[in-house]
């Protein structure tokens, strides 16, 4: 059985992690990325060249490499592929692929932020407190960030002194000084939760843990594969939300994907990529049977050179 990693940058474990789950059932994982310099592809199997997701050929060549390389299941990993690949969905799962990626509908809900907002509510989850377009807050401080986008650029916390009206564009929430938690979830491929590992988020840069701790959190967990089965979202998904330890949480955005420091739930027990392979080769017993999940595990990054010679670089 083979894997597709797309958009793979960095994303280094994320590779280690397929080929883990795929080499005793001899498959293996390519990747692609539109630059040569993409780290993630040389840690692959193999490296595909793939136009860019809005190019008219995109559809045509994915299905040429699945078909000639006998791709089983394809992982998205960039926010900005997964409308074009929802939308392709259904002619591969016809061809025997399975593309990781949720619907449509469930898609707009994670990547418009007023729009999970009253998912939420739908839902009977908490979210921040929350004020429309032009609405001046009655409690301050209060953070504003962009209503499109991910990793917590363009996110700022105003003061009372400091405040101006804000655009049809921006969310107008109360600042939350409560400690923030990433849960990754794992749905199955046709929506049905698995299991969710929670780790607080100990250090951030640019939007993401450096520092994350796994922790115990079944109110947490529970509640996140709850709004994610809401969602109707499939396979692994980020949830972002802040916690106190005892009450709801406050959900802040979910991403449809993997994130940057998911191999830390991977390796606590999460097992993700494992259990996805399983799912996709028909594995459903031992994919669905929930894995035990080691609290305490701490991730701590830190920067590592790959060095590759020019001519390397061509082979991508």
């Amino acid at each position: 059985m083979n894997v597709l990693i797309l958009s793979v940058a960095s994303k280094v474990l994320l590779v280690q992690s397929f080929r883990a789950a795929v080499g005793p059932r001899g498959g293996r994982v390519l990747a692609t990325d539109l630059g040569s310099d993409s780290a993630g592809l040389y840690f692959a199997d193999g490296v595909v060249n793939l136009p860019r997701t809005d190019s008219p050929d995109f559809e045509e060549a994915l299905l040429r490499v699945c078909k000639d390389e006998r791709v089983s299941l394809v992982i998205p990993t960039r926010d900005g592929e997964l409308p074009v690949l929802a939308g392709l969905k259904g002619c591969f799962r016809s061809e025997g692929i399975e593309v990781l990626v949720a619907a449509h509908e469930a898609l707009a809900d994670c990547g418009d932020k007023r729009r999970f907002v009253a998912a939420c509510a739908r839902l009977g989850l908490r979210t921040p407190r929350t004020w429309g377009p032009g609405e001046t807050p009655d409690e301050f401080p209060v953070y504003v960030r962009p209503r499109f986008g991910t990793g917590g650029a363009g996110g700022l916390q105003i003061e009372a002194a400091d405040w101006k009206l804000q655009g049809e564009h921006m969310l107008v929430q109360s600042f939350c000084p409560l400690a923030e938690y990433s849960v990754d979830v794992l749905m199955d491929l046709a929506g049905v939760p698995l299991q969710a590992v929670a780790r607080r988020r100990l250090l951030v840069r640019a939007g993401e843990a450096v520092k994350s701790q796994v922790e115990s959190a079944a109110v947490l967990t529970e509640a996140s594969l709850e709004l994610c089965t809401g969602l109707g979202l499939v396979g692994h998904n980020v949830v972002q939300a802040f916690w106190d330890g005892l009450g709801e949480p406050l959900f802040i955005e979910v991403n449809p994907r993997f994130g940057g420091a998911s191999n830390l739930s991977i390796q606590a027990g999460l097992a993700s990529p494992e259990r996805l392979v399983m799912l996709a080769a028909g594995e459903e017993e031992a994919a669905r049977r929930p894995r035990p999940v080691r609290c305490g595990l701490t991730m701590l990054r830190y920067s590592q050179d790959l060095l590759v010679e020019a001519d390397q670089l061509a082979r991508a």
